[in-house]
């Protein structure tokens, strides 16, 4: 049968120009015509259109300017109108007056014909000199100039026509793909479906035979523009040999999915890929509109479902920067990335270019070694980004990147560069991934500039001052992890032999990146245990001779030894630092209570070294087998926070009275130097009055981590240190709990410095949200005057920022081009299990209810008010092993995945119910 529609394409005048696109132009109008057509490719326009209006089996004509596609609009004329229509551009006519389309209806043909017949009228004409001859002769009916015209060369304008719907996007990109392979699929509507399953059943078996089949939803309004229904509706495979009855029964369940729907719902039957090398979801754009590709790819369990779903393990993201996608031997960074992952983002990248929008959603498959596009979609309500103020702060960081090795060399020597956002003084968990200029610059002042290195060098360690531990890549805060492995090299250890442990810790952290919130377990030996010998071990594969490694260990025993004796006057000056009173957060003593803060720092630093050292222990103890009874003992310990408790608990029988009660506490405040969130004292009723119906903490009888009969074999093994089984435990007890009270002091004169912040911005009328944008040295510094200004700079600057994504380590310029966000190493806390409906972001106004799996970013001492409302479980992206909530959930026999990193995080953030299982070190998620 002959074609029912004549499209015709006229070179441009003087036909000089190459028309490359020209064979896929034809077969994309051809899908978007959704008619059979004959493609007509003029030499040139003129005299001609007497030849094609006359031929046979044609009903409609479309005479289509150079790099011209139809609109919905003109294809709606073209198919059902009767006379001529005119057509121009969408958004400008950019063709004139001599380039617009023209199409002709079957009363237009029939004209034509006894024109043809009678011999009257131009017979060799420009299809604009006919429509004016037909329309002022033969009064044919015209329509028009409308605009019904999109330019092949505006990507947007394309991308709207192309995506329309999962299916007809594929049919259309098909036509354009040469590198990814398209299965367009069978599309079956309801009215068939309804009326004749058995022809359906047919077309079904007709195409595809008995092979596994997939039936895919297709509902309307689910792909669109400004709002997407992605996995709103169910997806059914139908395993091979495909039955009708199995294909009956996923057709119904698809077609049931999408609740209401009119004979014109759809459902897409395509040939099922499974098993698959590799899956995955590429967004040409963040959700958030930065120019990144990301793509979202399971390498692992074979299933082409696992990332659309958020039930699979092992899921990994990769972000390369677009800016530096061409980069390298292919389309993208093929030489930073896996092969399979590589070859998914090219075929996202070649279906990026022919939809001809950099707002994708593009689900890909790996099967036979081939790449197979399986959906194209838009990326629904993405904003528009300045791309290039994105790309300057990226060069900034990249070059700070590079001097910062250059001025660090003369003090750490040729060492790689390695910065991580959870190493050492964690910021990702104390500070957040995008901090405010006033939470880092009071990390700086109170911490990473000098306290840091201060409290390393009276330790015994080696002194650093004067090298700054954190720095700022894109507005993102990162310690300098080779600074950190330097400073925990005991200060005797002679100069050669600690460059040669430095290189190797580095090196091996760079190797394994992904234990960067582990450094002091997994890569540096930072005191003395029973298992340094283990712990050293791999230094022996970077030319660390056995003798140098037990040298390194002797010193290690030294700074160790000196850390248990200086315990008790620590603590002492710890509690010689007292707490802030109401005074203390008065605008004019701002000054004052930063340097108390400032004494603080320094006091509560050396606590939190005696806590890791006595962590170290107590880990090598139960590595030992030494250590069974240790979660117990945790329990008892008798914390902060179970004196937190215990306090509640005298409130509310009476023999405490509530306003005492809110003074105790009125300084903890979640995130502890973010100036917006309120502290206790704010909100009394919200975080504290629900401790009231929580009864204290129950004692223990447990007094040692380890049983009676061990008592022996504990004193033997840490004979070196100088203490038996009793002083070991005296130390770790009084360490961990000595922590966990001067970390409390320590952020009670963080919130009164926060407090005194907001008392100045309150007198000049500028509120919380406006002060944390200025740095506390200007607060301090600054006329008030110039406040508003850089707080307006600091505010622009942080949207750009808060654009850039960033890896979690970067060890060189290129982590900021290419990078992957995967699984991080969960520290799982306790052996229990426990599983319950997710809640995100608690707060007072909107708790977690009992029996809440409770899913944080980070969590701090200020979040301690949430174990009033009796969470089943708790998940974390960042956090370490001796981390605060790792501590509290240990003493409350809370089951944690603590620091899971932000894939999995992002993944729990998503689901509806969890499940932790401590003991198995698994977190599911189970819908």
């Amino acid at each position: 049968m002959g074609a029912h529609l004549a499209v015709v394409w006229p070179r441009p005048l003087g036909g000089t120009e190459a028309w490359t696109d020209a064979v896929r132009l034809r077969q994309v109008v051809a899908q978007l015509l959704d008619r059979p057509s004959a493609a007509i490719d003029l030499t040139v326009e003129p005299a001609v259109t007497g030849d094609i209006l006359g031929r046979d089996r044609i009903e409609a004509a479309l005479w289509l300017p150079h790099g011209a596609i139809p609109t919905e609009a003109c294809r709606r004329m073209v198919l059902r109108g009767h006379g001529v229509g005119v057509w121009t551009g969408v958004l400008e006519d950019p063709w004139g007056p001599q380039g617009r389309a023209y199409s002709f209806g079957p009363q237009a043909l029939e004209a034509h014909s006894q024109c043809v017949r009678r011999g009257c009228g131009p017979q060799q004409a420009s299809a604009a000199a006919a429509a004016r001859h037909l329309v002022q002769h033969h009064r044919v009916p015209l329509a028009g100039p409308r605009a019904g015209l999109a330019r092949w060369r505006d990507g947007e304008q394309r991308a709207r026509l192309l995506l329309g719907g999962k299916d007809v996007a594929l049919r259309r990109l098909a036509a354009l793909l040469s590198g990814v392979r398209v299965d367009t699929g069978l599309s079956v509507f309801w009215r068939e479906w309804a009326s004749d399953p058995g022809r359906v059943h047919g077309a079904i078996a007709d195409r595809y035979g008995h092979e596994p089949l997939i039936v895919r939803s297709c509902a309307d309004g689910e792909d669109g523009w400004e709002r997407s229904g992605a996995g709103a509706f169910a997806s059914v495979p139908v395993p091979a040999p495909a039955q009708p009855e199995a294909v009956a029964r996923a057709v119904g369940e698809v077609f049931a999915s999408y609740g209401r729907g009119g004979p014109e719902a759809r459902v897409l039957v395509q040939r099922w890929l499974n098993p698959v090398q590799a899956a995955g979801v590429v967004t040409t754009r963040t959700l958030a509109g930065a120019p990144y590709y990301t793509a979202t790819v399971d390498l692992v369990s074979g299933r082409t479902d696992t990332v659309t779903s958020g039930c699979g393990k092992g899921v990994q993201t990769w972000y390369v920067r677009r800016a530096a996608a061409s980069c390298g031997s292919g389309p993208v960074r093929a030489d930073r990335l896996p092969a399979a992952v590589a070859q998914l983002l090219e075929a996202a990248v070649e279906t990026e270019a022919c939809a001809g929008t950099s707002r994708l959603d593009v689900e890909v498959a790996l099967a036979d070694g081939a790449a197979h596009l399986l959906q194209a979609r838009p990326l629904a309500a993405v904003r528009t980004t300045d791309d290039d103020a994105v790309e300057h702060v990226l060069e900034v960081a990249a070059r700070h990147v590079e001097r910062l090795a250059l001025r660090r060399a003369s003090r750490l020597g040729d060492a790689p560069v390695v910065l991580s956002n959870m190493a050492d003084w964690n910021p990702a968990e104390m500070l957040g991934r995008r901090p405010s200029p006033l939470a880092v610059s009071l990390y700086r002042i109170l911490i990473t500039d000098r306290t840091w290195a201060v409290q390393r060098a009276e330790y015994g360690y080696r002194d650093l001052r004067g090298i700054p531990l954190l720095h700022q890549v894109a507005g993102s805060p990162y310690i300098d992890a080779t600074a950190s492995l330097t400073s925990f090299i005991p200060a005797g250890v002679e100069e050669p032999l600690a460059q040669a442990v430095l290189t190797a810790m580095a090196e091996r952290l760079a190797d394994d990146p992904t234990a960067h919130d582990k450094v002091e377990f997994e890569i540096a030996a930072t005191c003395w245990t029973p298992r340094v010998g283990q712990r050293t071990a791999y230094l022996a594969g970077a030319g660390i001779g056995s003798a140098a490694r037990r040298r390194l260990a002797e010193h290690l025993l030294f700074v160790t030894r000196r850390g248990i004796d200086r315990l008790p006057a620590d603590a002492a000056a710890m509690d010689r630092t007292g707490w802030p009173t109401i005074a203390d957060a008065r605008p004019e003593t701002l000054k004052a209570t930063l340097a108390t803060a400032r004494t603080a720092a320094v006091r509560f630093a050396h606590l939190a070294r005696a806590a890791f050292v006595a962590t170290d222990l107590l880990r090598a103890i139960h590595d030992e087998g030494l250590g069974e009874l240790g979660p117990a003992w945790m329990r008892g310990l008798g914390t902060v926070t179970a004196v937190l408790q215990h306090d509640a608990a005298r409130t509310a029988s009476g023999h405490l009275a509530w306003e005492e009660f809110v003074a105790r506490y009125r300084w903890m405040r979640p995130g502890t130097y973010d100036l917006t969130v309120p502290a206790y004292g704010d909100d009394p009723d919200g975080y504290l009055r629900p401790l009231l119906t929580v009864p204290a903490a129950p004692s223990t009888d447990v007094v040692a981590p380890w049983t009676a009969g061990h008592t022996e074999a504990v004193a033997r093994a840490v004979a070196p240190l100088s203490v038996d089984a009793t002083g070991l435990e005296a130390f770790c007890r009084a360490a961990i709990t000595g922590r966990e009270r001067g970390k409390a002091a320590y952020a009670a004169w963080v919130s009164a410095v926060l407090e005194a912040v907001a008392a100045r911005g309150s007198v000049r009328g500028i509120d919380r949200e406006s002060m944390r944008h200025l740095h506390i040295g200007e607060v301090l510094a600054v006329h008030p005057g110039r406040w508003p200004g850089l707080i307006a700079r600091r505010r622009a600057r942080a949207q750009v920022c808060a654009l850039a994504e960033l890896p979690d380590v970067i060890t060189g310029v290129s982590d900021l081009d290419c990078f992957a966000r995967g699984l991080g190493r969960t520290n799982f806390v306790g052996t229990g299990k426990a599983s319950g409906p997710v809640h995100t972001v608690p707060t007072p106004a909107c708790p977690p209810p009992p029996g809440a799996v409770i899913v944080l970013e980070a969590a701090d001492p200020g979040y301690d008010w949430i174990f009033a409302h009796h969470p089943a479980a708790l998940v974390t992206a960042y956090g370490g092993a001796n981390s605060h909530m790792a501590i509290r959930c240990a003493e409350l026999g809370i089951p944690a995945a603590i620091g899971t990193g932000p894939a999995l995080h992002a993944s729990c953030v998503a689901a509806r119910r969890l499940a932790v299982d401590a003991g198995g070190s698994r977190v599911d998620v189970l819908s």
